[in-house]
């Protein structure tokens, strides 16, 4: 028999099925919260700049409409909700070329400490 409660993907409480699908995976007062996360606020991808190994990735469809979406996700160190935006993927994956199903880990302030620890000479 299927689930029909889910876990809200920003505060993880407990949320009907029907309105996981509706909110896109949010509770009612996280998708209040989050408006500007909605699917209604998709940014168009442009496949011809991704980069060679995205290309070669099971997602690249040739002159198919594609749309980045704000996905949520939880620090992997200090577990605070985030937000990987569209426009924040857009940037990664057409103008970094990062790879297509790389995805964030660690929040803004969590990245940037990582990368200073990371910095030769520090």
């Amino acid at each position: 028999m299927l689930s029909t409660q889910r876990s809200c993907t920003n505060c993880r409480t407990k949320i009907l099925a029907v309105t996981a699908v509706m909110t896109g995976g949010l509770c009612v007062l996280c998708s209040r919260k989050w408006r500007h996360s909605s699917k209604d606020a998709a940014v168009p991808a442009d496949q011809s700049l991704w980069s060679e190994a995205s290309k070669q990735s099971r997602s690249y469809e040739p002159n198919a409409e594609v749309h980045y979406y704000d996905e949520f996700y939880w620090c992997g160190l200090c577990e605070t909700p985030c937000v990987f935006t569209a426009s924040d993927q857009k940037h990664a994956y057409e103008v970094e070329k990062r790879y297509l199903h790389q995805t964030r880990k660690l929040c803004d302030t969590c990245h940037e400490k990582s990368r200073e620890k990371r910095a030769p000479g520090s």
